[in-house]
């Protein structure tokens, strides 16, 4: 059995870009917060997986940088009102705050896909630096946390976004515990589809997230005996199989493998932020590898059953029942928008 994950505090510090998540039929108009707070939400990637942490009663701060503007005030207000720490988040006063919304829609098979429109270009977050990791609050966050969480999406919205990754992921300024990352490969944001500079930030981490058909893009397989041999250097890799399972290798290349829960699909997107939540969780507790796969399939099926990008967890009695049940009650446990049920059964 592959042994916890040593952890030094229980915090972590989320790197990357929060954005705003506008509602598909207010895109096209100039939303204001007076009158349109109910189309507004606290989105990215490492907003959401800070504000899980939070959600799970695990202390998290958010590192970044955000515009002088409506929807940087919005970011802030809900992060802050979601007790996640914001003292290392700076102001840009020229550059704007990153938007997006989302349209979501069955293929020709019938599975839901989510296509998102960014407006992202020039923002206040694209426009950090290796710099940025100097500042006293930054270096403050990292020195307090046992878990520095960030991902390929960070690299890819600029040239000094790119020398920031590799710095944080090489040097470490600062960092005294983990370094967590999510490849979260987004092709529209590399146009010349080259994944090298991800897989090498990936291979410097301690622990690497990544979803099996991402990998099968990045890196051309999701067979873990091959990704390993591509990422040898990470204490653990963590490959996501979508609704089928998620396994954990270690660099021996023993695995642990835990199937997902069923789940009643409402909206995906979300979902691989709301697994890294959920997994951190269970990593900085010290739980052991199939308890931090666990957590982390709850996280995802509870996001899967809403429209936003992120869910509150399950109440603890349940989360402390799935984590503690045999494997073939596991198995026969689904999630819908209504709750939680073993063959039917309330939890």
């Amino acid at each position: 059995m592959q042994e916890p994950i040593k952890r030094s505090t229980d915090r972590v510090a989320a790197l990357g870009e929060a954005l705003v998540l506008r509602s598909a039929a207010g895109a096209d108009a100039e939303l204001h917060l007076a009158g349109a707070q109910a189309e507004l939400h606290l989105a990215g990637a490492e907003a959401n997986v800070a504000a899980g942490l939070v959600a799970w009663g695990v202390p998290a701060s958010f590192v970044g940088r955000l515009g002088d503007d409506a929807f940087g005030a919005l970011i802030r207000s809900e992060l802050a009102g979601r007790g996640v720490d914001i003292s290392a988040v700076e102001t840009d006063p020229i550059r704007p705050t990153g938007h997006y919304y989302k349209i979501t829609a069955a293929d020709e098979t019938g599975e839901l896909r989510t296509e998102s429109r960014y407006s992202r270009a020039g923002s206040a977050a694209s426009a950090v630096d290796p710099g940025f990791l100097d500042s006293a609050a930054v270096a403050s966050v990292f020195g307090h946390a046992s878990v520095v969480h960030c991902s390929g999406i960070t690299a890819a919205l600029s040239d000094t976004c790119l020398a920031l990754m590799h710095r944080l992921v090489t040097d470490r300024p600062g960092i005294t515990g983990l370094v967590s990352f999510d490849v979260n490969w987004r092709e529209q944001l590399w146009p010349d589809g080259d994944p090298a500079e991800v897989i090498a930030l990936a291979d410097r981490a301690d622990l690497v997230l990544v979803g099996g058909d991402e990998a099968i893009r990045v890196m051309g397989t999701d067979d873990p005996a091959a990704l390993r041999r591509i990422l040898p250097n990470p204490a653990t890799l963590v490959i996501k199989d979508g609704a089928h399972r998620a396994i954990a290798v270690d660099r021996a290349g023993a695995t642990i493998d835990v199937p997902a829960l069923s789940v009643a699909v409402v909206e995906p997107v979300g979902a691989g932020d709301a697994f890294a939540a959920g997994f951190l969780t269970g990593v900085v507790r010290g739980e052991d590898m199939a308890a931090c796969l666990r957590r982390g399939h709850l996280g995802a099926a509870v996001t899967l059953t809403v429209v936003a990008d992120s869910a509150p967890p399950p109440p603890d009695e349940t989360v402390h029942h799935l984590l503690t049940c045999s494997a073939r009650e596991w198995a026969a446990t689904s999630v819908t928008a209504d709750g939680i049920s073993v063959q039917g059964v309330s939890l």
